[in-house]
């Protein structure tokens, strides 16, 4: 949840709009109003980061996946199969975006992190931990967030002749409004406070001939993403603050080798499943201060995050998704069964019944 109000300590070179947007003295948009941000970037046309219109600026259209990360694991010509049961080839799978921030989204993002990516899981952990988190956690929102925003124009029932309207037709737009925030960071230069970070979980991937090394599938009820690079995975739950990791830190302690396709996919489901579990959400907002010419994006978090009780028929349905393509891989006749058990929530690639690690 976000908190729309906006929290000042002294007010000078901001201006807000009728609608509560707040722009600096260069005309730059630093906060978007929740009704803006649906009005211009949700239901509009406007360039997702700077909110410019395409009747004033020059557009292109922005690759969902970076251009460097469809060349390294030789994506141009495969498909991604979407939500609705399209067969989108990678190549085509894009937004418009203006040419500036298009541009500016290169430089700050796509060749950095295909430098970092090269050097391995290694090099990538360790400057993560010597430079902080604030760079993956604006290049993972961008990425989630231009997902769900290409979903306008998706058809949820492939039958044209059906009536049924667009994925996102189906979207509480707020829902997205914090991530969009974070997305744009970069640009508006507001600070991420330490409390807003997800639960952000940087492992080593285990490489093989049976799997491609690129992975890539989220949840958006759950706000969960898994990004698999080669050795490197990142599973992130952009909202939680962090609650998720703390329900599951013992656990994660168990995990000590490199984790299969399979077992990462079940990872993001366990994520996934908690984070929709968590009763009492974090409010979001924005606090703005003329004094050190800074804006900053903030969380109140409850003083104890609870969860509801384990629901295995739910948890179940977050596995069948995130399973569905290697269930149908499955041969027939063993088929019905294994996917019956990943429904009811009782089938693990995780840990055995001793609760170890699964040698796969």
């Amino acid at each position: 949840m976000y908190n729309t109000k906006i929290k000042w300590k002294i007010f000078q070179m901001y201006t807000i709009t009728n609608d509560g947007s707040v722009v600096d003295d260069n005309g730059k948009v630093i906060f978007f109003s929740v009704e803006r941000f649906v009005k211009d970037i949700c239901e509009g046309d406007c360039c997702f980061i700077c909110g410019a219109s395409p009747s004033d600026v020059k557009f292109n259209n922005e690759h969902i996946l970076p251009e460097w990360i469809l060349k390294k694991y030789d994506l141009y010509s495969k498909t991604i199969n979407l939500p609705n049961e399209t067969i989108f080839k990678y190549a085509q799978y894009k937004i418009p975006c203006c040419l500036g921030c298009n541009s500016l989204m290169g430089k700050v993002f796509e060749r950095p992190f295909r430098e970092l990516v090269n050097k391995g899981y290694k090099a990538f952990t360790e400057y993560i931990e010597n430079n902080g988190f604030t760079f993956l956690l604006n290049w993972l929102a961008i990425i989630f967030l231009k997902t769900h925003l290409k979903d306008k124009s998706l058809r949820i029932n492939l039958d044209t002749r059906e009536k049924a309207g667009n994925i996102a037709d189906f979207y509480n737009w707020e829902e997205l409004y914090h991530i969009h925030c974070v997305a744009r960071s970069f640009y508006t230069k507001c600070k991420l406070d330490p409390k807003i970070q997800g639960t952000l979980y940087i492992l080593p991937a285990e490489v093989s001939d049976e799997f491609e090394e690129f992975d890539y599938i989220d949840i958006y009820a759950a706000k969960t993403m898994l990004l698999r690079l080669g050795n490197i995975a990142i599973i992130h739950v952009l909202d939680d603050s962090c609650a998720v990791m703390n329900l599951h830190f013992d656990t994660l302690k168990k995990i000590t080798r490199p984790l299969s396709h399979l077992q990462l996919r079940e990872l993001t489901a366990t994520f996934a499943h908690a984070n929709m579990d968590l009763i009492e959400r974090p409010r979001f907002y924005s606090e703005f201060d003329r004094v050190s010419n800074t804006c900053k994006i903030m969380a109140d978090i409850p003083e104890k995050m609870k969860f509801v009780d384990f629901d295995p028929q739910k948890y179940g349905s977050i596995m069948h998704y995130c399973f569905k393509d290697f269930i149908q891989a499955i041969p027939s006749t063993e088929r019905t069964t294994i996917e019956s058990h990943i429904k009811k929530g009782d089938y693990t690639f995780l840990f055995d019944e001793d609760g170890n690690l699964i040698n796969q």
